[in-house]
C-alpha cells in the first residue's frame, strides 16, 4: 500500500472512530408517541409535510404547538369575515392559499400538554400562508428577530429562496402583521444557481454569540448554509450565506435538508441535527464556538456515518432504517422529516419533535399523503 492510500485509510478510520465516539455520547431516546389534539392523533390528510414548533403562543406559561402543513382550506374566521364584506371588498379580496400554520393551544399543563382543536395563524387580518410547491408548505420558526420583546414567526417556501417574516403585534398574541421577505443578498444575487435556493427551510440561533439571531438553512439539494446576522439585536442584517462543512467539505445529506441548530450533546457548543428526505436525522457535532466546520455526521437512529462531501443514496438510507425493524423510529412509508427540539415533559432534558410526510391508502384505494408529529422523549 502506497503512502497516499495509507493516508486515506488512516483518515477514514479516524472518521469512523470520531463518529463512534459521537454516537456513544448522544442522548438516548425512547420510542415515540404521536401528538394528539381534540382526542385523536394529528393527521394532515391530503396535505402532509408536518412541520412542528413548540412555544408558549398565548403567554400563559404552558407550551403550545404550531404545525405547518402543505395545503389547507380557508379558515372559518376568514370565511366569516368574507361574508360580512361589501361586494366591492369581496371583489378585491385576495383569498389565502397554500401552506398554512395550525395553532394548537395547550389546555393541559406545561408538564403534560393536552391540545384541543386548532385555529390557523393569522397575519395581516387573514390566514398566514405561503405558496406550496413540491416539497414544502408552511415551515414555522418562532423568534423575536427584531428585539422588540414580541415574538415573530418565519417560514421558508419552495420558490424564490425568500424567508418570510410575520412580525408579532404587541398586545395581540394571536395576530401578526402581513409577511415581508427577510432581506438577504443571496435572494437578490444569483447564488450558485436556482436549485440551491429552492425549498429553503430556515431556523435561527445566535451562532456567533454576538447577541442577535443568525440563520441556518437547508434546501432541496440537501445542503446546509449559514447566513450571519451582522446587524444588531434590534435591526437584523444578514450576510451572504456560506456552506457549513465537515473538514472543509460541504455538508450534504440525501435531500431536502432541515438543519436544526442546538447543543444536542450538552457540551456548550452548537451542534446540528439535520432532517432528510429519506427520514433520517443526522447529528453533526460542533467543534468550537462559531466554527462553521463540524465533526462528521452520524445517523441518530442507525449510527451510519455520513462521509465527507458525498451525497448519500436515498434508497440506501431507507434500507438502513428498514433494517432496524421493530426499532425503526417511524413506519417505512414516512419520509421528509421536519425537526423541533423542546423539553416536552419538563424533566430538564431536551426531547426531539419530528414531523413527517407519509403515503397512505384510504377507502377509495387511491394513494394520498398525510403527516403526523412524533415526540421522542430523552431517556
Amino acid at each position: 500500500m502506497d503512502c497516499f492510500s495509507k493516508t486515506i485509510l488512516s483518515f477514514m478510520l479516524t472518521v469512523v472512530v470520531i463518529n463512534t465516539y459521537c454516537y456513544s455520547q448522544l442522548p438516548k431516546l425512547h420510542m415515540p408517541f404521536k401528538i394528539e389534539a381534540a382526542g385523536k392523533v394529528i393527521d394532515l390528510y391530503g396535505s402532509g409535510h408536518a412541520a412542528p414548533f413548540i412555544f408558549d403562543f398565548d403567554g400563559d406559561g404552558r407550551k403550545d404547538l404550531i404545525v405547518g402543513e402543505f395545503d389547507a382550506p380557508i379558515s372559518r374566521e376568514v370565511q366569516l369575515k368574507f361574508k360580512e364584506m361589501t361586494e366591492e371588498d369581496k371583489r378585491n379580496f385576495v383569498k389565502p392559499f397554500g401552506g398554512k400554520a395550525r395553532i394548537y393551544i395547550n389546555k393541559g399543563t406545561d408538564e403534560s400538554p393536552v391540545f384541543g382543536d386548532y385555529t390557523y395563524l393569522q397575519a395581516g387580518e387573514t390566514d398566514a400562508s405561503v405558496e406550496s410547491v413540491c416539497c414544502i408548505g408552511f415551515d414555522p420558526f418562532v423568534v423575536d428577530l427584531d428585539g422588540d420583546g414580541v415574538r415573530d414567526v418565519t417560514s421558508g417556501e419552495y420558490k424564490s429562496g425568500f424567508i418570510h417574516l410575520y412580525k408579532g403585534i404587541k398586545g395581540k398574541p394571536f395576530e401578526f402583521q402581513a409577511p415581508i421577505d427577510i432581506a438577504q443578498p443571496d435572494t437578490v444575487l444569483k447564488f450558485n444557481g436556482t436549485m440551491v435556493r429552492n425549498m429553503r427551510t430556515a431556523n435561527f440561533i445566535d451562532f456567533d454569540n454576538d447577541g442577535d439571531f443568525d440563520m441556518i438553512w437547508g434546501n432541496v439539494l440537501g445542503e446546509v448554509y449559514l447566513s450571519k446576522n451582522i446587524g444588531t439585536k434590534l435591526k437584523y442584517e444578514f450576510t451572504n450565506s456560506v456552506s457549513l462543512t465537515v473538514y472543509g467539505k460541504q455538508i450534504i445529506v440525501d435531500g431536502k435538508s432541515d438543519p436544526f441548530p442546538v447543543d444536542w450533546d450538552n457540551d456548550g457548543i452548537i451542534d446540528l441535527l439535520v432532517g432528510t428526505e429519506a427520514g433520517d436525522i443526522i447529528f453533526f457535532k460542533g467543534k468550537n464556538e462559531a466554527d462553521t466546520d463540524f465533526e462528521p455526521g452520524v445517523s441518530i437512529w442507525t449510527g451510519r456515518v455520513y462521509y465527507l462531501g458525498e451525497k448519500p443514496s436515498y434508497f440506501e438510507i431507507k434500507r438502513s432504517l428498514d433494517a432496524l425493524k421493530e426499532e425503526r423510529p417511524y413506519p417505512e412509508n414516512c419520509y421528509r422529516v421536519r425537526l423541533a427540539v423542546a423539553d416536552w415533559n419538563n424533566d430538564n432534558k431536551l426531547d426531539l419533535i419530528v414531523g413527517n410526510t407519509y403515503s397512505c391508502e384510504r377507502e377509495e384505494k387511491s394513494m394520498e399523503i398525510s403527516g403526523n408529529i412524533y415526540v421522542f422523549l430523552q431517556k
